[in-house]
C-alpha cells in the first residue's frame, strides 16, 4: 500500500512562512520552545528511541517538529510486518526500505504464508537496509512447515536475537550458521537434524538465552506433531552439547530421555532454567541440576516423570548449592513428592496455581535460608469437619523426617501465602504455629461449594501463637468479600490479636471493598486493635 509507505517516508524540508513558524512554535517545535527537554537530546539517543518504537509510530515522529524530521531517516529501522495496528502490511515494505537509507535494527515477519511475497522477501534481505540486522523474528503462519530460505541468515554475523517458528532447517543451511554475536535464540516447532542443530549452536559463541519448544528431528514424520502442539518431543542431545555460554534456558514440550547422560548436561553459567510440559526421570533431573553450577532460579510447570503415568509415588529430588528460587507451578502429572535435599541458598519456594485436590508432599531436608513459602492450598473435607492435622488439605510439608508442626517448626520462614476458605480460621491458626518467625501473611480466599457455616475461633490465649505476639507485621487478604460474615471474622481476629501489626491490606472487587472501607472501625473493631500502629488499606478491582 502506497499510503502506508508514504506515511513513513521522509517529508520534504521546505521553507516556512512567518505564519507557519508561529504555528510550529505553538505546536512544540524545539527550535522555538525551550522547555522541550526530549528534543534537546543528541541525535544518536533520539535515533535509538525511534528505533524502539513500533514501525508506524517511528515514521510518525517526523511530524513532531522540524527538529525530529530528519531523524527517522538515520535511525535504525524497526520493521514489523503483519496485519496488526502497529505493524505495516507486506505490500508497503519495499517502498519503506527504498526510502530509508539508514540501517535496520529489527525485522519481524512471523506470519509468512507460502507462495506470498517470496520474491519480495528475497529482495528485502538482499537490500542494504537489512544487511546488518540485530534482531530477526521470522516464521510461517500455517501449521505446515516450510523450508527456511538461506538468504534469511544473510545477517548472521550481526544478529543479537533470533526467533524462528515453523521452519525446516535443511542440511544445506549449515555453512551459513555462524552467529558470533547472537545472545538470544528461540526455536519453536522447527524440524532440524541433530547435526545441523549441533552446528547451529556451535556457531553461537556468545549465546546467553535459549528457548526450545517442540523441536523435532528432521527424520520424524510431520504428522507426529503438527496440529497437536501439546504433545512433547524428544529433546535433541545437541542442545546439551553447546551450553557453555547460556545464562537462560527455557525448554517447553520436550522429553528428556534416559540417554541424556549427566556428562552431556553441563551449563556452567546457567542462571535461570524453565521446564514446561516436559517428561523426565528423577535421575535425569538430578543430573541436569548438578551440571548447572550457577543456577539461581528454577521454574517447573506440568513436569511429568518419564516412567510413570499417574501410577505409584514418583519423587523429584533437588539438590543445588546455588539455587535461590524454586517455583512448582500447576499440576505436575505423576509427581507426588518434591524433596529439597540440599539447597543452602534457597530463599523462595513457590507453589502457585495448585489444585485443592492435588496430593503433594514437600519435604525440606536442608534449606537454612528458606524465607518465602506458598501459596499452600487448603481444602474443606467432604464431611464438613475441620481437622487439625497438617495433611488435611492433602498437601503435606516435612522438615527433615517429620511433618512440620508446632514441635517441628520452620523458624526461617518469614513470608507465607495460603489459599483458604473463609471457614478455616482455626486450621490457619494452627498452621501459624509452625512458623513462629512469620512477618507477612497472605490469605487468598476461595469460595467452596459446601455451605460455609459460622466458625468460632478456638484460639487459646493461654497458648499464644508466637508470630502473633512478636513478629507478624503485615496481613494481606486477596479476593476479599466484605459482606461475607466468615471473612469479616477472619480479618477481625488478626485486628484483635496481632500485637505488632503495622498494615492490613484488603484486595477485592469494588462493591465488596466499598462496604468495608466505608466504616472499617465499626466492622473490624479497629478501636480495640491489638497494635496501635496498625493501618488499613483497601484496594479494589473492577474486573471479576
Amino acid at each position: 500500500m502506497e499510503k502506508e509507505a508514504a506515511a513513513l517516508a521522509p517529508a520534504p524540508d521546505k521553507g516556512e512562512s512567518s505564519g507557519a513558524k508561529g504555528m510550529r512554535a505553538r505546536s512544540g517545535d524545539c527550535d522555538d520552545v525551550t522547555d522541550d527537554f526530549i528534543s534537546r537530546l543528541p541525535d544518536a539517543i533520539l535515533g535509538t528511541i525511534i528505533s524502539l518504537l513500533p514501525t508506524k509510530d517511528g515514521g510518525r515522529t517526523q511530524a513532531l517538529s522540524r527538529r525530529w524530521r530528519p531523524l527517522w531517516r538515520g535511525a535504525p529501522l524497526n520493521l514489523e510486518v503483519g496485519t496488526t495496528a502497529s505493524s505495516v502490511p507486506p505490500s508497503a515494505v519495499s517502498q519503506i526500505i527504498s526510502r530509508h537509507p539508514g540501517p535496520s535494527r529489527r525485522f519481524s515477519f512471523p506470519g509468512l504464508r507460502a507462495g506470498e511475497f517470496d520474491a519480495e522477501l528475497e529482495s528485502w534481505f538482499h537490500s542494504r537496509a537489512l544487511a546488518n540486522l540485530e534482531e530477526l523474528d521470522i516464521g510461517y503462519a500455517s501449521q505446515t512447515i516450510r523450508p527456511l530460505p538461506l538468504f534469511v541468515l544473510r545477517s548472521a554475523s550481526t544478529l543479537l536475537v533470533l526467533k524462528i517458528n515453523k521452519c525446516d532447517f535443511c542440511d544445506q543451511i549449515a555453512p551459513a550458521m555462524n552467529f558470533p554475536l547472537l545472545k538470544q535464540l528461540s526455536l519453536i516447532r522447527v524440524s532440524i537434524s541433530g547435526d545441523v542443530l549441533h552446528g547451529l549452536l556451535s556457531g553461537c559463541h556468545a549465546l546467553e538465552s535459549l528457548f526450545i519448544s517442540e523441536v523435532r528431528s528432521a527424520r520424524c514424520p510431520p504428522a507426529s506433531w503438527l496440529g497437536v502442539p501439546r504433545i512433547s518431543k524428544p529433546l535433541p542431545l545437541s542442545v546439551l552439547r553447546s551450553a557453555s555460554t547460556i545464562l537462560i534456558a527455557k525448554i517447553w514440550n520436550c522429553d528428556f530421555s534416559d540417554e541424556t547422560l549427566p556428562s552431556t548436561m553441563v551449563f556452567p553459567l546457567l542462571e535461570q532454567l524453565s521446564l514446561i510440559n516436559v517428561s523426565m526421570s528423577g535421575d535425569v533431573l538430578h543430573g541436569l541440576l548438578s551440571g548447572c553450577h550457577a543456577l539461581e532460579t528454577l521454574f517447573m510447570s506440568k513436569v511429568r516423570t518419564a516412567s510413570c503415568l499417574r501410577v505409584g509415588s514418583p519423587t523429584l529430588r533437588i539438590s543445588s548449592p546455588t539455587l535461590r528460587s524454586i517455583c512448582l507451578s500447576r499440576r505436575s502429572y505423576g509427581i507426588t513428592e518434591l524433596v529439597i535435599e540440599d539447597a543452602p541458598c534457597l530463599g523462595r519456594l513457590l507453589i502457585p496455581y495448585s489444585d485443592q485436590d492435588d496430593c503433594v508432599t514437600i519435604r525440606v531436608v536442608r534449606a537454612p535460608k528458606l524465607e518465602i513459602l506458598g501459596p499452600i492450598p487448603f481444602r474443606v473435607p467432604k464431611q464438613e469437619v475441620l481437622c487439625d492435622s497438617p495433611d488435611f488439605a492433602k498437601f503435606r510439608i516435612f522438615q527433615g523426617m517429620n511433618l512440620v508442626s508446632s514441635a517441628n517448626s520452620m523458624c526461617t520462614v518469614k513470608v507465607l501465602a495460603l489459599r483458604s476458605s473463609s471457614c478455616e480460621l482455626h486450621a490457619v491458626l494452627n498452621v501459624l504455629r509452625w512458623f513462629p518467625c512469620l512477618e507477612k501473611l497472605c490469605v487468598m480466599f476461595y469460595h467452596h461449594k459446601l455451605k460455609e457455616k459460622k466458625i468460632e475461633s478456638q484460639y487459646d490465649q493461654l497458648l499464644p501463637i508466637e508470630c502473633l505476639q512478636t513478629h507478624l507485621k503485615k496481613v494481606v487478604f486477596k479476593s476479599y468479600v466484605g459482606t461475607e460474615r466468615q471473612q469479616l471474622a477472619f480479618a477481625k481476629f488478626f485486628v484483635l490479636n496481632a500485637k505488632v501489626l503495622n498494615k492490613m491490606e484488603f484486595e477485592g472487587y469494588d462493591d465488596y471493598i466499598v462496604s468495608t472501607a466505608a466504616c472499617p472501625h465499626k466492622i473490624l473493631q479497629v478501636e480495640n486493635r491489638a497494635s496501635r500502629d496498625a493501618e488499613f488499606e483497601f484496594k479494589s478491582s473492577a474486573v471479576r
